[in-house]
């Protein structure tokens, strides 16, 4: 008796799951004919959710990260003073040089091209030449008092103080 029972309960389960396997593709036609993308969405869950839960997996394991070794900072040597625009001069030390943002200094001499544009000489050495896409003259200023900045992109922007009028200019020295 309990064999035929058995043998009931299985043919029953069978049944009831290629029912449920026959069904399936009509539910997702179902599904798939509803026009809005939340609906449709929360369609598509009752079906999964009919089916039954779904078998759990382990998560796959990770390898643990190799231990990081501590490496005291080492002490950077203070580079030497330079001023502005000594990053585009060729280096003779192997230490960056500190980045000033602004530079005031006294014109020493100034000269023109063929093209009217200057190389101005500073009371300290440094010698800034106007760049060629530049348009802007500088007339006048012998004996004056200018300033100069980091511009835009890299660039450095000449000023003469008193004046309304800026100047691009690179550092030949």
């Amino acid at each position: 008796m309990t064999k035929r029972i058995a043998a009931l309960f299985f043919v029953l389960m069978g049944t009831t799951a290629a029912a449920a396997q026959d069904t399936l593709p009509s539910q997702l036609t179902s599904c798939l004919a509803i026009p809005g993308v939340l609906q449709r969405l929360a369609c598509y869950d009752r079906v999964a959710h009919s089916l039954g839960p779904a078998p759990r997996t382990a998560p796959a394991q990770r390898p643990a990260p190799p231990p990081v070794a501590y490496a005291p900072p080492v002490p950077a040597a203070a580079p030497p003073p330079a001023g502005l625009g000594s990053e585009r001069l060729p280096q003779t030390a192997s230490t960056a040089p500190r980045r000033a943002q602004e530079l005031t200094a006294g014109i020493a001499s100034i000269s023109y091209d063929s093209r009217g544009r200057f190389t101005v000489t500073l009371d300290n050495g440094q010698v800034w030449r106007q760049l060629e896409g530049d348009t802007a003259v500088l007339q006048g200023a012998r004996n004056s008092t200018v300033r100069i900045s980091r511009g835009a992109l890299g660039s450095y922007d000449l000023n003469v103080v008193g004046r309304n009028a800026s100047y691009r200019v690179l550092r030949l020295k």
